[in-house]
């Protein structure tokens, strides 16, 4: 089987194109076996890419994380998919694919196909609720594809980094309320930074695209940024998030395409 790597802000992924597969494959097997990062080739997701019965959505995807739990939605995998679906001929330049949280509209630019914003639809803001914490006690659940429990800290150098000490707390919050766990920082009206705890990596993650649109959401609820941010994940390549006037996110960056692989499905 070939394999795209691709990364977005550190966050890593596998692409499969599945066009034309006609046997069952156990997919969150091969999740596993290849996102392991000594084991396997590397990476916080593995993304198939399927046909569409619907004329106006290009392909539909099968998102996996790296234990092989399934995805509803990733933002930084949208932007990385939308670029390898352009580049290896699977979709036009500007298209819409299906996945599980709904349809994702993706934009190429003309110039670069590694610059492409992704239109992850609405967010709804589910409550707001009290835990105390190292970051403060208010905490904000949004659904920006998948929910995501936010807390804004004061200042940037709270917010905890990959293996941080945190960890514990995090997933004790993150199987509290099902959610990924997003700690974010509001620098002025145009920037922020920001990490999540993601589930199914456990741990914070470079990058998590649907964690920095719920960040700039949860901020923009409060009158704190403007309607488009920049802003800062761990891996330290700037996003830039806007949200129009019906609360629909866009989240746009650089890709890189890093590596074709060729792996073997017959090995343990």
């Amino acid at each position: 089987m070939r394999l795209v790597k691709y990364c977005a802000n550190g966050n890593d992924f596998l692409i499969y194109n599945a066009f034309g597969q006609a046997l069952e494959v156990d997919y969150a097997k091969y999740a596993r076996k290849w996102c392991a990062r000594h084991s396997g080739i590397g990476a916080d997701g593995f993304v198939v890419l399927k046909p569409s019965a619907k004329e106006h959505i290009a392909y539909e995807w099968e998102f996996f994380n790296a234990d092989g739990s399934v995805g509803e939605m990733c933002g930084n995998a949208s932007r990385c998919v939308g670029s390898f679906a352009y580049v290896e001929g699977i979709a036009p330049r500007v298209h819409t694919f299906l996945s599980r949280a709904g349809e994702i509209g993706v934009e190429v630019d003309c110039a670069n196909p590694l610059m492409v914003e992704s239109v992850l639809g609405r967010y709804t803001f589910s409550k707001q609720v009290r835990e105390s914490s190292l970051w403060g006690e208010e905490w904000y659940l949004l659904d920006t594809g998948v929910p995501h429990l936010v807390c804004l800290a004061n200042t940037q150098c709270e917010i905890p980094k990959p293996q941080s000490s945190h960890n514990a707390f995090l997933r004790g919050l993150r199987e509290k309320y099902n959610a990924n766990i997003t700690i974010a920082c509001v620098q002025n009206r145009e920037d922020m930074a920001y990490a999540s705890y993601e589930r199914g990596v456990e741990d914070i993650t470079l990058a998590c695209g649907t964690g920095a649109v719920a960040a700039v959401a949860a901020a923009y609820r409060l009158g704190l940024v403007d309607s488009q941010v920049r802003i800062m994940p761990p891996g330290g390549e700037i996003l830039e998030v806007r949200i129009d006037s019906k609360n629909v996110l866009y989240l746009k960056g650089f890709v890189q395409r890093v590596a074709v692989c060729e792996v073997e499905t017959c090995n343990r």
